[in-house]
């Protein structure tokens, strides 16, 4: 069995990716109507089957470290944008004043640290993909 660092990279990057989306799902169907069908267990377990291992063969083909962790790293970052809009909507839908003092505390953080290291998230990655190896000759003449 050949196990290298790249195929260890891919597998503990592509899992990350895969929790986030989970959050990011269970987090949306909390305010569906057809609750019974969006049950978290069965995203969970759906997200493990079929999204972590598609992801994982697609971070497979990369061909550097680098670049594996900087597509990670853009994934991540996204997923920190995209965090504060499923808190809006559960904010929403209960409306009452300790509903909205909470939710707008969450609310308020999330927007204020998660925006920014997002955004901070996706350059270190976009530089991470964009990064070219500097060949430097060792030998001095």
């Amino acid at each position: 069995m050949n196990i290298t660092k790249k195929t260890v990279t891919a597998i503990a990057c592509s899992f990350a990716l895969t929790m986030g989306f989970v959050i990011i799902v269970i987090l949306l169907t909390i305010f569906l109507p057809f609750m019974q069908i969006a049950d978290p267990y069965i995203i969970f377990f759906f997200s493990l089957i079929v999204v972590f291992p598609l992801l994982s063969a697609r971070l497979k083909q990369i061909d550097a470290q680098n670049k594996i962790f900087g597509w990670t790293f853009i994934g991540l970052g996204v997923q920190l944008l995209v965090l504060p809009f499923p808190l809006v909507f559960i904010m929403l839908k209960f409306p009452s004043t300790a509903g909205f003092l909470f939710g707008g505390i969450i609310l308020t953080g999330s927007a204020v640290f998660g925006l920014p290291a997002g955004l901070i998230t996706i350059a270190a990655g976009v530089f991470l993909v964009k990064r070219r190896r500097l060949h430097i000759n060792t030998y001095s003449k």
